[in-house]
């Protein structure tokens, strides 16, 4: 099957957090330390108007791009966002295509998640859940073969929260199964034929 949408994960990116440290240095000249980035994704400069306002300049192919710093007071810490250049909305993360720097929804990317079927979605769904009931290091957490009804309820964890957690994931199984079966039966009809 070819791949039709590009995902987030072929591209790399920068977060608002790498940014965080220059709301308090001087303006001037600056590198990233990204290896994966090339030399004009990775220097720039930093600048501040007037009003304190702060901005990264990279300059890629001989062409100035802008990037705000945008602080949101609204939280008890202090949150930086990156404006992207394109659409102006602030986000925590930009991607690094051929000449710029943009955001997902600017470049047309997706989550890999959102192309997932439904059968794949139960599934990490279901893993999620276990994992988080009983832990990354249970010896059957990623098998779905084995139905987490006979699993030992975890230290610490009251025994009504354990049944209400542990009936979640039951009903998820029970309606993964039929997808399953569903799918074999397709599977064996094709062959069949």
């Amino acid at each position: 099957m070819t791949q039709t949408r590009p995902y987030t994960t072929e591209y790399h990116r920068i977060n608002a957090s790498v940014f965080k440290s220059l709301l308090t240095k001087l303006p001037g000249n600056y590198t990233l330390n990204a290896k994966h980035l090339s030399n004009d994704h990775c220097n720039f400069e930093l600048k501040e108007n007037e009003s304190g306002d702060r901005s990264v300049i990279f300059t890629i192919d001989n062409k100035p791009h802008n990037i705000n710093l945008s602080i949101d007071n609204r939280s008890v810490s202090t949150k930086l966002y990156l404006c992207c250049p394109y659409c102006r909305n602030n986000r925590q993360s930009l991607y690094a295509i051929k000449t710029a720097y943009a955001c997902r929804e600017c470049i047309g990317l997706h989550y890999a998640t959102q192309s997932e079927r439904p059968q794949e979605r139960l599934m990490r769904r279901i893993r999620k859940l276990r994992t988080e009931l009983w832990g990354y290091d249970y010896p059957e957490v990623n098998n779905l073969f084995a139905q987490a009804t006979y699993w030992p309820k975890p230290k610490g964890i009251r025994w009504k929260t354990f049944y209400m957690k542990r009936n979640k994931i039951g009903e998820l199984e029970d309606q993964y199964w039929p997808i399953v079966d569903s799918n074999i039966q397709k599977l064996n009809n094709s062959i069949g034929r």
